[in-house]
């Protein structure tokens, strides 16, 4: 007898927790989804959604490279070593032909040919050969930055070293 009214209690017992579990679900995800839908829409409004960014959505037809056709030699930063280290680089520009200030920058990339070639000469010799060597991305990201300062534009969307050579 008194193993049937254990027996019962806990079938009680299971059944009260299946239906308060149950309930616990139906609350939470119907909350969830009230709160997802919520910071969806305010990504969507302030454009935070991955597929927004205008780099991805540019076809290799929609770029354009700029050669200042230069041939830079810059002492690089000591390291520690006790050698002097030189970086040869030949720089190019990756530019964006559906910028709005496309047509008018572009037409004046010869004529600052001095001040781009300047700007990633003091960049790069900020730094070591080995950072040269194992982080050339940050280094060319800073000189992107630079540059799309001096040209107060985004035309310019990224810097490539064509050929690089550390001594």
């Amino acid at each position: 007898m008194k193993k049937s009214i254990i027996n019962i209690i806990t079938l009680v017992l299971v059944l009260t927790n299946t239906i308060l579990t149950a309930i616990m679900v139906v609350v939470v995800v119907q909350s969830m989804n009230s709160s997802n839908a919520l910071v969806t829409k305010v990504a969507k409004s302030i454009e935070l959604e991955k597929g927004d960014e205008e780099e991805t959505e540019l076809a290799i037809s929609d770029t354009d490279t700029y050669d200042p056709e230069a041939k830079l030699t810059i002492k690089l930063k000591e390291s520690g070593d006790g050698k002097e280290h030189y970086a040869v680089i030949y720089p190019q520009l990756k530019l964006n032909k559906k910028n709005k200030d496309y047509e008018k920058q572009s037409k004046t990339l010869d004529t600052y040919k001095g001040d781009i070639t300047q700007c990633v000469q003091d960049v790069v010799q900020k730094y070591t050969a080995e950072q040269l060597q194992n982080d050339p991305d940050s280094i060319r990201e800073e000189i992107l930055v630079q540059l799309r300062e001096m040209f107060d534009s985004d035309f310019i969307i990224g810097v490539i070293f064509s050929s690089t050579t550390i001594q």
